[in-house]
């Protein structure tokens, strides 16, 4: 986390001291101005970006990209930016920031569209903040792996969840009372969804499964080894494939994380985080998803200092997608890698996919072979030499994506 950010929330550390920031040989974003940001993609998370955008105080918005004619435009007049008339639009996301001199893409765009956007951004010079999943297949993420290192420019995917103070507060728990034995994550939502996602396959994992993919990986400090899934589709489902599905994780320090998820369940709802339950050797916590998580041990006075650390925290601080700014932004000016730079990223989104791979196996399904499957079919697409070569010299993808931290 960068020290701006961390300064902002108030972040306890003594409980997990932070490794040294890695520096990056990107020059460095002046400090004594905002951000110059061109959003690429008009859609309704471009506009919450742009929205952020244009209240943060360590960015501005410069430019609308999207190739719907008008769309970029109702971006802007929607954003409240202070000076809508200086706002750039154009239909090509890169050529604007070029012509523009942005400092930054923020790349909110349809997931096919990520990987192209992407690599013509960090040929170009441009660091780019992209929104999750990484892009649509994991095959194309490892290629945007090798194309972030080949070029140096950074590349930083906003996983919003990170950035909430409960799961800051359930992580430090977790370093100091840990190490974990069983994780769970439960999310129950009627949602019925219009457009794609009703013929999607898969829309629950793909959509939300990666925010508590992620979350989990966050708080717990581990990594995934394999994993058991399945789907259901009930008969009133409006969704062509399963939106309701149990994941079972099996984590790189033993433990186990599950996952229980549905779009088809109504009544009792969950919040858009999920019901959290940690159970740790020297205590176990629990979190709503939206208020104060409580944290306990067998020793009640230690369990009263602990609710009383969490009261203390109440200083109003950013979250979700202006707090991914904000550590991107900060990342730049320190000249460090941020927070979920795409080599971090990567193994969230791999779990999405391995739990798609479990669910439409019927059997469980191990990490490193379903990445290295993807190495294999991202070797075969990649159309620049220079990053087919990176690709093929790697031992492996996970060592690959472990030196890039």
């Amino acid at each position: 986390m960068s020290s701006d950010l961390a300064a902002q929330q108030g972040t306890d550390t003594s409980a997990a001291p932070a490794p040294a920031p890695r520096l990056t040989g990107f020059p460095r974003l002046p400090a004594d101005r905002p951000a110059r940001v061109v959003v690429v993609g008009a859609g309704a998370m471009g506009s919450w970006w742009a929205r952020e955008v244009a209240a943060s105080a360590v960015a501005e918005l410069v430019g609308v990209a999207d190739l719907v004619d008008g769309a970029a435009q109702r971006v802007i007049d929607q954003s409240g930016t202070p000076a809508p008339a200086s706002v750039r639009t154009g239909t090509d996301g890169v050529d604007l920031a070029l012509e523009l001199g942005a400092d930054l893409i923020v790349d909110p765009t349809v997931p096919v569209a990520h990987h192209p956007v992407t690599v013509k951004a960090l040929h170009a010079g441009i660091p780019v903040l992209g929104e999750k999943p990484v892009t649509e297949t994991l095959p194309e993420a490892l290629s945007l792996v090798a194309h972030a290192e080949l070029t140096g420019v950074p590349f930083m995917v906003s996983q919003s969840r990170r950035f909430f103070r409960q799961v800051r507060q359930l992580r430090a728990f977790v370093a100091s009372h840990g190490p974990t034995v069983m994780t769970s994550a439960f999310f129950s939502l009627f949602v019925e969804h219009d457009g794609y996602r009703r013929s999607q396959r898969h829309p629950l994992l793909r959509d939300m499964g990666i925010h508590a993919f992620d979350t989990a990986r966050y708080i717990t400090d581990a990594d995934p080894v394999a994993v058991t899934a399945v789907g259901a589709r009930p008969d009133w489902s409006v969704y062509s494939h399963d939106a309701t599905v149990s994941a079972t994780f099996e984590m790189s320090d033993g433990s186990l994380f599950a996952y229980h998820g549905s779009w088809n369940a109504r009544g009792l709802p969950t919040w858009w985080n999920g019901e959290w339950r940690i159970g740790a050797q020297r205590g176990s916590a629990t979190w709503d998803g939206t208020g104060a998580p409580l944290l306990g041990t067998e020793d009640e006075e230690e369990t009263a200092r602990l609710q009383a650390a969490v009261a203390a925290e109440s200083a109003p601080e950013p979250d979700q997608i202006a707090a991914s700014l904000v550590e991107f932004v900060s990342a730049l000016r320190e000249g460090r890698t941020p927070m979920c730079e795409v080599h971090e990223n990567v193994l969230s989104f791999a779990m999405v996919e391995a739990a798609v791979a479990s669910v439409e196996r019927g059997q469980r399904v191990e990490i490193d072979e379903l990445l290295e499957q993807a190495r294999s079919e991202a070797i075969a697409a990649e159309a620049d030499p220079a990053a087919r070569e990176l690709l093929q010299s790697w031992t492996s993808v996970r060592e690959a994506l472990a030196a890039g931290q």
